[in-house]
């Protein structure tokens, strides 16, 4: 396991940024749209591993980094990335004027991709207390509506200059942000893809390495101009079951049921999949973690039955689907979405600190404390 330089742990391990840095945030104002990753924020976070240990992250402006042309993850991939969230404090349960979600969970996750592709971990502590002086930071970059939010990409890739088909010996670990609203604000419209697979046993498709999201990107680029906004993937063995959407995991709900796929190494563990799981109880809801076959979901919706179907992911929070496609032609329309939206809303509402939620997931930046 690596080892971290200046092993004290909490916010005061992290390079502060400087006058000028501050600056930069303070003459900067939010555009209305606001949009997805349309505004960079001026800080990042940046660290880099060398002889097995990580130095101390720094916040620094934001600026290309440099990379040797034959630098490993150019060539072989060896690239990760998390997605994740700070809010806007909307409620009177803390102090703070911003929460990370489950900002742990995402660390954990972080460290299970970079184990999958032989990649040091970042020590959990220092993960998350570098995304606390980030937002600190930025925090007038954090929108005040709700459902928008200050958008963290941390991302790690090897950084060895060498053409070896091995891991790279040095990594770059760093962390932007971008005032953002959600991928998709209205329902959208979803490709079932026959043609290409997503992942395969054994492979990468439960972590999230770059490369997944590369992958998808042939099929999906002649779809836009149809209206379709997401792939919906199909098992890669027979092609009959759903699997997930590129950027998001898929529930459906039939009638009193919630169902979506159970997880393997084929299906990425979602943070939003699994706040859902442990949310529909108490909302009422029978949940089922169940293989779901395409044939089964459309005779459902054309016959008539009460049935919606939704992705749920960090960027796009829940995004209902309003129609299905895919290149035989076949087109089918979905009666509008009743339990996502509920959903939706309880789950912005955990997120902006209107509600409680438990332990764990309400992250107040800047008291060090669990909430």
């Amino acid at each position: 396991m690596s080892t971290i330089l200046n092993r004290d742990t909490g916010a005061e391990r992290i390079a502060p940024a400087s006058v000028e840095l501050k600056a930069g945030v303070d003459g900067i104002s939010l555009p209305d749209p606001l949009g997805f990753g349309n505004l960079m924020a001026p800080i990042m976070a940046l660290a880099y591993y060398r002889d097995g240990a990580w130095e101390t992250p720094r916040l620094t402006a934001l600026e290309p980094l440099q990379l040797a042309p034959h630098a490993q993850a150019l060539h072989y991939g060896q690239a990760i990335f998390e997605g994740m969230k700070a809010y806007r404090n909307l409620g009177a349960l803390f102090q703070s004027p911003s929460l990370l979600f489950r900002p742990y969970d995402h660390a954990n996750r972080f460290n299970r991709s970079a184990a999958r592709l032989g990649m040091p971990a970042i020590d959990e502590e220092v993960f998350v207390a570098t995304l606390e002086q980030l937002v600190a930071h930025l925090d007038k970059l954090v929108p005040d509506r709700h459902a928008q939010s200050l958008y963290l990409r941390p991302a790690m890739f090897g950084v060895t200059d060498h053409l070896s088909v091995t891991p790279s010996t040095e990594y770059c670990f760093v962390v932007v942000a971008t005032p953002s609203d959600a991928f998709f604000t209205t329902p959208i419209k979803a490709w079932i893809e026959r043609r290409y697979s997503r992942a395969g046993a054994g492979g990468t498709g439960c972590v999230k390495a770059a490369g997944n999201y590369a992958a998808s990107f042939a099929a999906a680029a002649p779809l836009r101009e149809q209206g379709f906004q997401q792939l919906l993937w199909l098992d890669a063995n027979q092609r009959t079951h759903l699997e997930e959407f590129t950027a998001m995991n898929v529930f459906v709900r039939w009638e009193g049921k919630l169902f979506t796929p159970p997880l393997s190494d084929t299906i990425l563990p979602g943070i939003t999949r699994d706040s859902l799981l442990q949310l529909a109880g108490p909302l009422g809801l029978v949940m089922e973690e169940r293989p779901i076959a395409v044939a089964e979901l459309l005779a459902a919706i054309r016959a008539g039955a009460d049935i919606e179907l939704f992705g749920c992911g960090t960027g796009s929070v829940i995004a209902s689907v309003e129609a299905l496609g895919d290149e035989t032609g076949m087109r089918v329309n979905l009666p509008p979405a009743v339990v996502a939206p509920t959903l939706r809303k309880h789950l912005l509402d955990i997120h902006h600190g209107l509600t409680p939620a438990p332990k764990g997931w309400q992250w107040p930046v800047g008291t060090r404390k669990q909430a």
